[in-house]
């Protein structure tokens, strides 16, 4: 039976302190794109792109942070295993580098299409329609490792993953949820049954959810009291699920 554990906390905090080995590593980081503008139309639902305190960094203060979290997982992910990350376009390129720089080897980029993106208010700039998901591996320059690459369908195959985003009752309070179908297919690809995963930005618990689903273990750290609480709930129905609290 896979198990799930939850851990309340800083994900810098808590990544220098885990010691247990996983085999991949998906997340869905801060992505630095959050602002206080609340758009509110006649008729309409107000927008606001205020995703929480999680979300607000200079450029330097975000590619530091995300530098030092790629840095801690390092140790963590076994030899052969996969590094997905997804990312506002602008920030691929800062990415990729932080991570090779760090001994990571990357494979590719993907693309998650949102098919009804937040509509565009002003109409002075295209939607906000398209993410990446940045694909890398733990480093082996000097010697063959096998990484996990489960290849299906040709015709399942692209790097290109279209899907709406969360609507009904999959979605949560989280502003910035991910649909389980673009976690699955990931999942499918980059780990096998048994495997070990983790998501060091859990938010409400999706990864988690669709690792069960394909009987996969996972390790789900959030910061967010409120979310924590979500993830909490959503994944009480999942029997191999435990709380877990570290040594300080």
């Amino acid at each position: 039976m896979p198990k799930h554990y939850l851990i309340l906390g800083d994900a810098l905090n808590v990544l220098s302190k885990l010691k247990t080995k996983v085999d991949a590593v998906i997340v869905d980081p801060p992505y630095n794109t959050a602002n206080k503008n609340t758009k509110v139309l006649k008729g309409r639902k107000a927008r606001s792109s205020d995703f929480g305190k999680w979300d607000y960094f200079t450029r330097d203060e975000y590619l530091n942070f995300t530098a030092e979290w790629i840095r801690l997982t390092k140790p963590i992910l076994n030899e052969n295993g996969n590094l997905l990350i997804f990312s506002k376009l602008e920030y691929i390129s800062d990415i990729k580098r932080i991570y090779e720089k760090l001994g990571f080897k990357h494979h590719g980029t993907m693309i998650w299409h949102k098919t009804n993106p937040a509509p565009q208010i002003r109409k002075n700039g295209f939607l906000s329609s398209c993410e990446a998901i940045l694909w890398a591996t733990n480093g082996f320059d000097n010697k063959k490792i096998s990484y996990t690459f489960n290849f299906s369908k040709q015709n399942e195959m692209h790097n290109f993953i279209q899907t709406p985003i969360c609507m009904g009752h999959e979605r949560t309070a989280h502003p910035t949820q991910k649909p389980k179908k673009v976690l699955s297919h990931l999942i499918k690809i980059f780990t096998n049954e048994k495997d070990l995963i983790l998501d060091c930005f859990a938010g409400s618990g999706t990864l988690a959810e669709a690792a069960d689903e394909l009987k996969r273990s996972s390790i789900n750290i959030e910061n967010d009291p409120d979310y924590f609480k979500i993830m909490k709930e959503r994944l009480k129905k999942i029997k191999g699920v435990r709380n877990l609290k570290l040594k300080k």
